[in-house]
């Protein structure tokens, strides 16, 4: 099962394609039909959360991203932040379990309305076998991703994280989450988190209490630095939630 829900429809018609798949892109066009035939496709809604292992979702097979895009949270374990991943269309997720690393704390939220084609993991291990051309360009892929990481500048919020409080990591999190609204003529309008997810999956995610959680919100709420909008959340000054989020724990 797939983000908790049914299957989706068999690629038959309507012109669903995998055309614009990255990896597939030396693909014949008619091993791109078959393999769209053997897909199955799902739509997806902004800030709807497409998968969360920790809510007992399993995806067995690689998934394609059609149209839209879709933001991969997983847990670090060393720094006790989440790190973030956005695939944008024409990308993919999930085909690190052929290769026998699972992927437990995977959430995979949709950043805007779109598409999946779900392949079975059994046909992309074929297809990987059989196709030089797939695994040359997912090789490709790994090796720009590992330098963008190692080209990155360190963030030196970030580097301090193991020394976090609940709250801190709270206010991170929602600092990840939140994306740039316009305000009336265009001006700033603050960040917004489009749907907060609940406290009970925030204080998961980031190793705390709901307790702690919900603590740290209605602290942003009462004093201003927050808005609740059902069912997300403006933050109204972005500067203080920085500035609590990098504050130094004394405790």
């Amino acid at each position: 099962m797939f983000g908790g829900i049914s299957r989706g429809e068999q690629a038959q018609g309507g012109g669903r394609s995998l055309a614009r798949i990255a990896i597939l892109s030396d693909l014949p066009r008619k091993e791109l039909a078959l393999l769209s035939t053997e897909c199955e496709w799902r739509e997806m809604a902004r800030e709807e959360i497409v998968l969360s292992s920790s809510a007992g979702d399993a995806l067995d097979g690689i998934v394609f991203v059609v149209a839209g895009a879709v933001r991969l949270a997983r847990p670090n374990g060393l720094t006790g932040q989440i790190d973030y991943l956005d695939v944008a269309a024409g990308g993919q997720f999930g085909e690190m379990a052929v290769f026998g690393i699972p992927d437990p704390e995977l959430t995979v939220i949709a950043r805007e309305d779109g598409l999946l084609a779900i392949l079975p993991q059994i046909r992309f291990e074929e297809l990987l076998t059989r196709e030089e051309s797939v695994s040359r360009a997912l090789l490709v892929q790994y090796a720009h991703l590992l330098r963008s990481g190692r080209d990155a500048e360190p963030d030196n919020a970030l580097s301090d994280a193991a020394d976090l409080t609940g709250e801190q990591r709270v206010y991170g999190e929602l600092i990840s989450l939140a994306e740039p609204r316009a305000g009336e003529g265009g001006s700033p309008g603050g960040l917004f988190v489009a749907r907060l997810p609940r406290h009970r999956e925030l204080a998961s995610r980031l190793a705390t209490t709901e307790e702690v959680v919900a603590r740290a919100i209605a602290a942003l709420v009462r004093d201003g630095v927050a808005v609740r909008e059902y069912p997300g959340l403006l933050i109204r000054d972005e500067q203080s939630l920085r500035r609590l989020y990098e504050k130094k724990s004394h405790g």
